[in-house]
C-alpha cells in the first residue's frame, strides 16, 4: 500500500472521494484527510505521503503554494491538483512545480480511477527503481571483487586504462600483477546451455580452472557477462603447452558432457599493458576452431610467425564498436585505418596478410548476426572459406568495400534491435531479476521475458549499470542473506537455499569472498 494524503477546503469532497472510490483496492492507503492546508503542512513530514491529491482554490494556503511545500519536503511525493479552473496559467504552474497531473472539477469517475492506476504505476516503477540502484549502490561501496573486475575488464576488451580507478585500487593492495610474465585464458561463456543455476555453475566452472591452473602460477580471475578470463602469472615459460593442454582437456571433458564452449588462450606476454593483445591471441583462437581451422595448418589465415605484420585490432575494435553506436562515418573511418598497410609490407604474403584482416572481420560479423537473431544473413558459411573469398574478392580494395558494405548492414540490424529505449529495458530487467533472483535465472532467461536479444541486453546492462549480470544477481542473494540472518531465525542452510544456493558449503564462500566474514560470524557480530 502506498501512502495517500487529501486536501480540499470542501468536506464534502474529501468525503466523497473516499466512499465512492475503493482506495485500497487501487493501492492506496489514506494516512491523512485535512480541510485546512496549513495543518497538512504541518503534518507532511510525519506522514510521508507517496501521493497527495489537493484542491487548487483553497483559503490561507492555495494548491499550488502547498504543491511545492510538499516537493521541498519530500521531492519523491506526488502530487495530482483538483480545479474547477479551466485556466491553462494553472495547469502551467503546476507542470512548473513537478505535478503529476491536473483533474479539471467536476471529477468523470472513469478519469479519477485512471489517474488512480497511473499514480500506482509510477511510484510502482519509481520505487523499484531506488531498490534497484540501492542494492548496486551497495554492490559497488568498497567492493574491491567488482571494482577489480571493472579495471581488468576495460584493459583487456576495450585497451583503456582508467588511471584513477588504477590508483585507487594500487593504494589498496588490489593490483595483482603489472610487469610479470603471464598468458591469458578466454573461456567464452555466453552460448552455455546448463542444467542448474547459471550463477552457480559458472562460479563452480571458475573454481574448477582455478585449481587445474594453481600449480603452474599466480592466478587472476576477472569476467564479463560473456566470458571468463584468467591471466596465470609468474610462470615458467617451459610449461606453456602443458598449461595449454590442461585447459583444451577440460573443454573436452565438457564437450564429452554435453557442454560446449570455445577456450582460447594467448601467447606468452610480459604486463597488464599486453592484455589487449593477449586477448586478441584468444579470439583469434577461438576463431580458428569455430571455424575448424587447425592452428598449424596451411588454411590457418592468421598466422603469427609468418606474418611479420601486426593484425589492426584497435582498428577492428573501433569498426565494432562503431557499428554497436550506430555511426556511419565511424564504420567508414574504421574501415579506412583497418585497410591502411604499414609501408614496410611483404609483397608475397600481402594477400595472406590482408585476408586475414577481412577474415576476422567477416567471423565476427557472422557471430554477432547469429546473436542479434538476423532474419537474413549478413555473412554466409561460405564467405568464411578463404578459397572462395580469395576468388570472388582477390584484391585490397575488393574486401575493403565487402567489409565496409557488411558492417553497413550489421549495423542497421544492431540499430533496429536497439530502438527500445536503453533505461526502460534495464529497469525492466531489473525488475524481472529482483523477483527471480532466487531461482535458476540466466541473462538469456531475463532477455526472453523483457523481449529483447541476450546480445543488445548484454550491452546495455554493461554500460548502464556497469556491473556484470553475475555480480549483480550475487549481490542481490548476500543482501537478502543479509537479511534473513539480521531478522530471522533460519539455519545456515536454510538461508542458503532460500537466496539461491542448494550447495551450503559454495555459498558460505561466495559469502565471505564478498563480505570478508562467514554466514555464523556475521550473524554473531549483529
Amino acid at each position: 500500500m502506498y501512502r495517500l494524503l487529501l486536501l480540499d477546503d470542501e468536506e464534502f469532497v474529501l468525503k466523497g472521494i473516499q466512499r465512492v472510490y475503493d482506495l485500497p483496492s487501487y493501492g492506496f492507503e489514506v494516512v491523512g484527510a485535512f480541510s485546512n492546508p496549513l495543518k497538512a503542512v504541518e503534518q507532511l513530514e510525519d506522514l510521508k505521503p507517496d501521493l497527495v491529491i489537493t484542491d487548487v482554490k483553497m483559503p490561507a494556503m492555495d494548491g499550488l503554494e502547498f504543491a511545492d511545500e510538499v516537493k521541498k519536503r519530500n521531492p519523491d511525493a506526488e502530487v495530482v491538483i483538483l480545479s474547477g479552473y479551466d485556466d491553462f496559467s494553472y495547469a502551467q504552474a503546476a507542470v512548473k512545480l513537478g505535478v503529476s497531473d491536473y483533474l479539471l472539477k467536476p471529477i468523470k469517475k472513469d478519469d479519477f480511477i485512471s489517474m488512480l492506476r497511473h499514480m500506482y504505476r509510477k511510484i510502482e516503477e519509481k520505487q523499484s527503481r531506488e531498490k534497484s540502484w540501492q542494492i548496486l549502490n551497495k554492490l559497488l561501496e568498497n567492493n574491491w571483487i567488482e571494482l577489480k573486475n571493472r579495471y581488468y575488464l576495460a584493459l583487456t576488451e576495450l585497451d583503456n586504462c582508467d588511471e584513477e580507478l588504477y590508483e585507487v585500487l594500487l593504494e589498496q593492495g588490489q593490483i595483482d600483477f603489472q610487469e610479470d610474465v603471464f598468458l591469458l585464458i578466454k573461456m567464452d561463456t555466453d552460448q552455455l546451455s546448463l542444467t542448474g543455476d547459471f550463477v552457480s555453475e559458472i562460479a563452480h566452472l571458475s573454481q574448477e580452472v582455478e585449481m587445474l591452473l594453481a600449480d603452474y602460477g599466480d592466478i587472476l580471475e576477472f569476467y564479463s557477462d560473456e566470458s571468463l578470463y584468467f591471466v596465470l602469472y609468474r610462470l615458467d615459460e617451459n610449461k606453456y603447452d602443458e598449461v595449454c593442454d590442461t585447459i583444451s582437456s577440460l573443454a573436452e571433458t565438457r564437450r564429452a558432457e554435453g557442454i560446449d564452449f570455445p577456450v582460447g588462450f594467448s601467447y606468452i606476454h610480459h604486463g597488464q599493458g599486453e592484455l589487449f593483445q593477449a586477448r586478441n591471441d584468444c579470439t583469434r583462437r577461438i576463431f580458428m576452431m569455430e571455424a575448424n581451422i587447425d592452428e598449424s595448418s596451411e588454411a590457418n589465415p592468421v598466422k603469427r610467425q609468418e606474418l611479420n605484420l601486426t593484425i589492426p585490432y584497435v582498428e577492428i575494435e573501433n569498426l565494432f564498436q562503431a557499428i554497436s553506436m550506430d555511426d556511419p562515418e565511424g564504420v567508414d573511418t574504421a574501415v579506412n585505418q583497418i585497410y591502411t598497410l604499414p609501408r614496410q609490407n611483404l609483397p608475397v604474403l600481402l594477400r595472406d596478410y590482408v585476408s586475414s584482416i577481412t577474415f576476422l572481420i567477416l567471423l565476427r560479423i557472422f557471430q554477432m548476426q547469429n546473436k542479434y537473431d538476423a532474419q537474413g544473413e549478413i555473412v554466409s558459411p561460405q564467405l568464411l572459406d578463404l578459397k572462395y573469398l580469395h576468388r570472388e574478392y582477390p584484391s585490397l580494395e575488393e574486401q575493403k568495400t565487402l567489409v565496409k558494405h557488411l558492417s553497413l548492414e550489421l549495423k542497421q540490424l544492431t540499430a533496429g534491435q536497439n530502438e527500445a529505449a536503453p533505461s526502460r529495458m534495464i529497469q525492466a530487467a531489473l525488475e524481472y531479476i529482483n523477483q527471480h533472483f532466487s531461482e535458476n535465472i540466466s541473462l538469456q532467461e531475463v532477455a526472453d521475458n523483457i523481449n529483447i536479444s541476450k546480445n543488445y541486453l548484454c550491452d546495455i546492462f554493461k554500460k548502464e549499470i556497469g556491473v556484470t549480470f553475475i555480480n549483480y544477481v550475487t549481490g542481490l542473494r548476500i543482501e537478502k542473506a543479509k537479511d534473513y540472518l539480521r531478522n530471522s531465525d533460519m539455519k545456515m542452510y536454510e538461508v542458503s537455499a532460500a537466496v539461491g544456493y542448494n550447495d551450503y558449503a559454495y555459498f558460505s564462500q561466495i559469502f565471505k569472498k564478498n563480505t570478508g566474514v562467514t554466514l555464523s560470524a556475521y550473524r554473531k557480530k549483529l
